[in-house]
Formats: C-alpha cells, structure tokens, sequence
C-alpha cells in the first residue's frame, strides 16, 4: 500500500512538472511572438500601436511623454486625458490610443529621464534597465541565481514587460526591502521608501516595520518618501502636486469606481474591490469591506513581523501575499514579487512543486482569460488560497502557540 502511494506521489509530482512546463513554454511563446516585432522600431520602423495594449509600447507611451511634458511644465496637459491623448498622437503615431498617466508627481522623475532618449530606444533602456537593476537588488538580498531568473521569467514579469510596467522592478524593490528591513534597516527603509512611485506596491511597509518596532527602517522608509517629495518641488515645482489633485487623482478614482468591465482594466485586477464589484457589489458595500480587509492586512503582517519565530522568507511572503489583498488597486502585473517568493519557497523545499503550484505560477496570465470568460474577477481566491498554505508551512498556527496563550 505504502509503495502505490508513493508512486501515486511521483506520478503526480511529474505531472505537475510537465503541467508548469507546457503552460510557461506557451507563455514564453506568446511573450515572443508579441515582443520581437518590436525590435524592428531600432531598425527605423514607424512608431505603431503594439499589443497587446493597442498602443505604442504599450504603458510606456504614457510614462515618455509625460516626462516629456513634464521638462516643459506642462502638467495640467498630463493629467488632462484628452490633451495628452493629443499629446500622444503628435509626438508618437497619430493611430495612438489613450494610455492615461495619472501617477502621482514622483512618478514623473524617472519618467523625465528617459525622456531625453528617442522613444523606441527608451522603452529598451527602460525595460532591460529596470530588469538589470531588479536582478542586482533581488541578488543583493540574498537570494540565489534560480530564484532570480526564475521570477524574472516568471508569467507575471513577462507579462509586465510586455505593458512597459514598473511591477519587475518595483516587487524587486519590495522583496529586496523586506529582506533587508532585518539585517540592514535604514538601506531597507530608504528602498521601501521608493515605491512612493508607486504606493500600493508597499501599501504594508509601514505595519511591517510596525510589527519590528522597527524605527531606524521606519525613518528610512520616511526620508526617502521625504527626499522624492523635495526633488518634485525642486525640479517641478508645486504646480505638479495641484495637478495631480486636481484631475490626476481623481482619474485614478474613476477608474476604480467605473463598473467592473473584464475586458478593461479592472479584468486584471488583483483586489477584493474588484471581486466584490465583479459579483455587482455596489461601491459602499465594496469599499467597506475592502477596508476590512485592508486593516486585517495591516494587522496581519505587523503580527507576522513581531514573530521571532517564523523564518525570514516566510515573513516576506506571507507579506507579500497580504500585499495584494490590501490594495483596493493593484493588478496582475504587479504579481512579479508574488513569483519571486512562490519561487524561493519552490527552492527551499527542493523544488518540488504540485498543482497548486502550477496554478499560483500561470495565474497572473490566466486571470485575464478567466474573467472575460465568466465576468467575475477570482484572484482574491487564489491569492487566499497560496495565503493559507504558507501560513499553514510556515507554521504561523501551532498549537503549541494555542496552549501558551492558554
């Protein structure tokens, strides 16, 4: 009997890697057939809308011509929709379609840099720097050559490369912080401080150094969101932030209180916001339970940092996983963290891997088909799902836990 389970074990194990391998070779596939055409820009293509966006390098054609706009001081054109669309069609192909910017201000400084080059060169720079920069730090963390090149062809950062996103280097910056936050406080704070950028990439940074009474990474995280508000009033000047409240800000609301449409936004979505609104929640009933959550999220991984106990990978993934249940406004691009850590835990039990695996691995690519084929948004599922199961292998429950509080 114990030898027929033990195959039935195998067996299965096998198939799990076949499964992984069939599903990642297909999306290596498609990332290919949709990125090499992409190349001929270098060798003096017209500038065209690319899938799968339908636009120019897809996210990058808003991130270059705000930084363009941006040199100029022309704010109000960038968070205006329909004078950057103008923008847009003038500056890179008159077929462009709309890629809103509506960032906050910081967002703007690196934009501005890659601004000064030609815009096809740009997004080259832009993609294979942010990669560079995400191996280094993810190394610098600690973490070995496979999990790094596993995560950084992972489904969900091929998919980020594909829209021109920040997720590849903003989760780099987030795993590679929360390893630090440990050992090193203040450099992990002042690199957790970054994703002021991008905010709801680090939405529990602070209840994570909260939870360490952590307070020379907490000053770091401070000084560094400290820093990239005095270089936008330095290089922008108060007119960026205005902007931003003005018509930024409020175009960020739009979208995330427009109705939930699987094929638009929201059908990439990551959050229980979403899920509720894909289920016709309406927004007070979305909005208060999202903050629920979002609370319990804060609650959860200040808890998991005050552990001792729990091993340092299992304190950055279990964060990483609340991450996404945190944000009201995340999306499946910004899973590439999420696949460093089922990565390195992959590593940590010898790479064997199951289904659940295989799941967890290809759903950001997934989620998109799945939502358009049933209307309802399913990644707070899966995300609870890989959240019990490392909560249950970190042994965050014990009962041994159960009879000291007794």
């Amino acid at each position: 009997m114990q030898r027929l389970l033990d195959n039935v074990r195998l067996f299965w194990r096998m198939a799990s890697y076949a499964a992984l391998g069939f599903f990642w070779v297909i999306v290596l596939q498609v990332f290919a057939i949709k990125m090499l055409p992409r190349l001929g820009y270098l060798a003096g293509r017209p500038i065209g809308n690319d899938p799968p966006c339908i636009t120019p390098e897809c996210d990058f054609s808003a991130f270059w011509p705000a930084g363009l706009l941006a040199r100029q001081h022309a704010f109000s054109q960038i968070y205006n929709s329909v004078a950057f669309l103008a923008v847009q069609r003038h500056v890179l192909a008159a077929s462009a379609n709309l890629d809103a910017f509506f960032y906050p201000p910081a967002m703007l400084l690196p934009s501005v840099l890659i601004s000064y080059l030609p815009f096809e060169l740009g997004f080259f720079v832009w993609t294979l720097g942010f990669i560079a920069l995400a191996a280094w730090l993810l190394r610098r963390s600690g973490l070995s050559w496979p999990v790094i090149v596993a995560g950084l062809l992972s489904p969900a950062a091929l998919w980020n490369t594909e829209l021109g996103q920040l997720g590849v280097i903003g989760d780099a910056i987030l795993v590679a912080g929360l390893f630090l936050a440990g050992t090193a406080p203040w450099r992990g704070g002042v690199l957790l401080g970054v994703l002021a950028c991008k905010p709801q990439i680090g939405i529990l940074v602070p209840a994570m150094f909260a939870g360490q009474w952590n307070w020379r990474g907490l000053m770091g995280f401070a000084a560094a969101c400290g820093v990239l508000l005095a270089l936008t009033m330095v290089f922008f000047g108060p007119a960026c932030w205005a902007a931003y409240h003005v018509a930024g800000s409020p175009h960020a609301m739009a979208v995330l209180n427009a109705p939930f449409d699987s094929r638009a936004y929201a059908g990439d979505g990551v959050s229980i916001f979403w899920m509720l609104r894909s289920l016709h929640a309406g927004l007070p009933v979305a909005y208060a339970v999202q903050g629920v959550c979002t609370i319990l999220a804060m609650l959860g991984a200040a808890y998991i940092w005050q552990r001792r106990d729990l091993a340092r990978l299992d304190q950055v993934a279990l964060t990483v996983i609340l991450s996404l249940l945190a944000t009201p406004y995340g999306y499946d691009d910004d899973m590439v963290a999420w696949s460093i850590v089922l990565a390195a835990l992959a590593e940590r039990r010898c790479w064997r891997i199951g289904m659940l695996d295989v799941l967890f691995w290809i759903w950001p690519v997934a989620c998109q088909i799945v939502s358009e084929q049933t209307g309802i948004l399913f990644t707070p599922l899966v995300v609870l799902l890989a959240l019990a199961r490392e909560a249950h292998e970190a042994g965050l429950l014990q009962r041994r836990d159960a009879l000291r509080l007794a």
